[in-house]
C-alpha cells in the first residue's frame, strides 16, 4: 500500500505536487473545522448553564436566608433607630443589589432607584419588604435589553 502510494507520489509533476498538497491542508482545515465548531458550542452550552445555576443558587440561598429571619412583629416599625435610607441600603446590600439612588424623604419615607438588576431577585426583594411592613407608594420597572431591568420607587414604613 505504502509503495502504491509513493509510486504514484513520484508519478506527479511538481505542479500536480503542489494542488494535492493544498487540497489536502483544506481537506484537513475542514475537518478540523466540522469537528471543533460543535465541540466549542457545547463548551458555550455549559457555561451558560453553569452561569444559571449559579444564578437561581444565589436567588435560593436569598430567599432561604428572608425565611429564617424571624422577623419582629413589623420590622417597619423596629427601624426607627436607624433612618430608613440605611436600612434600605443595608437589606438591598444583602442580596446583591446597588440602590443607585436612595433619598430619605422625611423619617419614613424613602426614593430609590436601581439601574440593573435581576428582575427575580428584585421582586423577591420589594416582596420581603412589603412582608415586613414597608409600603410601595410608586412603582416603576423598566425593561432593559440585556435581560435586566431597572426600578424606580417611593417607599414608607407602615405602621403608626
Amino acid at each position: 500500500m505504502r509503495e502504491s502510494v509513493q509510486n504514484w507520489w513520484a508519478g506527479l509533476t511538481q505542479r500536480e505536487r503542489w494542488l494535492v498538497g493544498i487540497a489536502a491542508v483544506l481537506a484537513l482545515a475542514v475537518l478540523l473545522w466540522a469537528l471543533a465548531r460543535p465541540a466549542y458550542a457545547a463548551f458555550v452550552d455549559l457555561d451558560t448553564a453553569h452561569r444559571a445555576a449559579v444564578e437561581r443558587e444565589g436567588r435560593v440561598a436569598a430567599k432561604v436566608r428572608l425565611l429564617s429571619r424571624r422577623p419582629a412583629s413589623s420590622v417597619a416599625a423596629a427601624v426607627d433607630a436607624a433612618s430608613i435610607d440605611q436600612y434600605l441600603a443595608q437589606s438591598a446590600g444583602e442580596i446583591g443589589l446597588t440602590l443607585d439612588r436612595n433619598e430619605a424623604r422625611g423619617a419614613r419615607q424613602a426614593t430609590i432607584a436601581i439601574a440593573t438588576a435581576k428582575a427575580p431577585v428584585l421582586i423577591d426583594w420589594l416582596a420581603a419588604l412589603e412582608a415586613q411592613g414597608f409600603v410601595i407608594d410608586q412603582l416603576s420597572i423598566t425593561p432593559a435589553a440585556d435581560g435586566t431591568v431597572g426600578v424606580t420607587a417611593d417607599l414608607r414604613k407602615g405602621g403608626r
